[in-house]
């Protein structure tokens, strides 16, 4: 059964008339609209936690995973059969557009997803949950072996300073601020040009606690 038929249509047709009554008033701008519609979709085709395949993991287990990992985007992976969250972070989404200097408009939401493929680079991850949730997935700190055999390299902190990902300290504390000024000062990815902070992308301006 579709998300669309579970949830019920007559709630989204009164809401979406609603926001476009708004617009048709002049009473939001064409971007917000956007944003407002893009946000109440995702909300609507949301998958149920058991189709994400994290059946395998209930809320407050920290017990460590570790294998081979499936990325689906910048700061999502699947591993042993659990969707799992990079904490503290937030990668640009999959279908985002940014524009790079001198290189017009690129696929930068892709280009987060290759960052992390490139960083785990076959080997192993590890990932350490915190006992939380977020969308059916398990929230986590997760690592790889360094190729020069010398410790290991966190991925949460790597993805921040590759320039395609963010720190939220809404849920990092500001772990992560010192990889973000170093990827912006290097003009690391996305800060090669201009781009939309991936939760303002979403819609929810406030999401990782930032202005």
């Amino acid at each position: 059964m579709s998300a669309f038929k579970r949830r019920g249509a007559a709630p989204w047709i009164v809401l979406i008339a609603a926001v476009a009554g708004l617009f048709g008033s002049g009473q939001i701008t064409e971007a917000k609209l956007e944003r407002m519609l893009r946000a109440a979709w995702g909300v609507l085709v949301q998958e149920e936690p058991q189709q994400r395949g994290t059946s395998r993991r209930s809320r407050g287990d920290t017990e460590p995973l570790s294998g081979l990992a499936r990325i689906i985007d910048g700061d999502t992976l699947d591993l042993d059969q659990t969707r799992i969250r990079l904490r503290g972070i937030d990668a640009l989404e999959s279908d985002q557009r940014c524009t790079g200097r001198g290189q017009g408009s690129y696929d930068c939401g892709k280009q987060a997803r290759d960052a992390l493929v490139a960083l785990i680079g076959g080997a192993d991850v590890t990932c350490v949950p915190d006992g939380s949730e977020t969308y059916g997935r398990v929230v986590a700190t997760c690592s790889v072996p360094r190729r020069n055999g010398n410790g290991s390299l966190e991925l949460n902190a790597a993805m921040v300073r590759t320039g395609f990902a963010f720190d939220c300290p809404r849920f990092s504390k500001g772990a992560y601020a010192d990889e973000e000024k170093a990827a912006k000062a290097a003009r690391s990815g996305a800060w090669s040009g201009r781009f939309e902070y991936p939760w303002e992308f979403r819609g929810r301006d406030n999401a990782c606690g930032r202005d």
